[in-house]
Order: C-alpha cells, then sequence, then structure tokens
C-alpha cells in the first residue's frame, strides 16, 4: 500500500502542471510585416484629369470660399500649380472637358452667384504652368435651362473652335414681366500654344 501511496503521489505531482515552453530568442524565419498602401485623400469635390497634356493626372478642388469677400479659391494637387482666384462668387463645381483637338482636358469652373438666377462658366487651359482663361465668362439664366445644356461644345464644323451658349436680356412686349431671356451661341477659337 506505502508503495500505491508513494506512486499516486509521484504521478499527481508529475501530471500537474505542463511543461513551460522556452521562446526561442533568435528565430528561423523574419517576421512577416504588413505593407499597407495609404492612397492620399481627395478631396470632397475634387476633379481629376490630364489638365497638363503628359499623361499623368492631378486634381483640382475648392480651396477656399470667402462669402464675406465674395472671393473663391480653387487649388491643385500638391499646390504643384498657382491657385485661380474667382472674384464675385460664392462657390464653384468643377469639372473636366475632354475635347477633339486638344491635347489636354480643360478645367470647367460653374461658379455660384450672389444672383441664383443665373450659372456662370469659366473656362480654364493649363499652359506654360499657368492658369489661363479659354474663353471670357458667360453666364446662362436658369429659364434656358442650363442643368440639362451642355454650356460650351467643341465646333464640330471646326475642331479648333468651341461653341458656347450664354443669356441674354430681351424687351418681350408679350411676355408678364415684359422681358425673357434669350439663349444665344458663339463660336469662338481655341488658342494652341
Amino acid at each position: 500500500m506505502k508503495y500505491i501511496v508513494i506512486s499516486l503521489i509521484f504521478i499527481f505531482v508529475s501530471c500537474g502542471t505542463p511543461n513551460k515552453k522556452e521562446k526561442s530568442i533568435i528565430e528561423d524565419e523574419p517576421s512577416k510585416k504588413e505593407v499597407i498602401a495609404i492612397e492620399p485623400v481627395i478631396p470632397d469635390g475634387a476633379v481629376t484629369a490630364d489638365f497638363n497634356g503628359n499623361r499623368t493626372p492631378f486634381y483640382s478642388y475648392v480651396q477656399k470660399i470667402d462669402t464675406t469677400k465674395a472671393l473663391t479659391t480653387i487649388a491643385f494637387e500638391n499646390d504643384q500649380y498657382p491657385v485661380i482666384e474667382i472674384p464675385k462668387t460664392y462657390g464653384v463645381l468643377l469639372d473636366s472637358l475632354k475635347m477633339k483637338g486638344v491635347d489636354r482636358d480643360l478645367l470647367l469652373a460653374t461658379v455660384k452667384l450672389k444672383d441664383t438666377s443665373f450659372n456662370k462658366y469659366f473656362l480654364y487651359k493649363l499652359q506654360n504652368d499657368q492658369w489661363k482663361p479659354v474663353v471670357n465668362g458667360f453666364a446662362i439664366h436658369k429659364s434656358n435651362r442650363p442643368d440639362t445644356l451642355r454650356p460650351i461644345v467643341i465646333d464640330p464644323k471646326d475642331s479648333t473652335k468651341v461653341i458656347r451658349y450664354y443669356s441674354v436680356f430681351d424687351m418681350d412686349k408679350s411676355s408678364e414681366t415684359g422681358y425673357t431671356w434669350k439663349l444665344l451661341t458663339e463660336t469662338i477659337p481655341i488658342e494652341e500654344e
């Protein structure tokens, strides 16, 4: 019996706790590190296009809207080009236009005016690291449905010219108000470098 009690004590002591595994200080395999690619954050409302014609797109975005000075500022990715400041405006929607016959995308800015009855448009082209207006700014009255109209297009007869739409004040005695807004078009040459 004495041997049984000693055997049981020996079994309980030896089976009670598992052996501790020693951690190896030197490992055979290098630890695997996950590489997480962080994509740049593009601001809301930004437009990405090939504005410089070298097939390297970058984005433009609304940097600041100063409602007290009525000034909207458009900036560009990494501040690589000078900003565009548009006076007498209270915001802007940006878009890019790809036009046949033009080697780069153009920047179309649809600005908000104090008079919300109009949409005003500015078209810019990047030349020699400077933003140049392609045409003077032009406005379309809301009665001429600018939301369904492309305000500027390439002339189908001559790809070196654009056709832009704009509204003019027209006296109309048959109208309740005595006037209407007439939608006109104008063909303008695009200047190349």
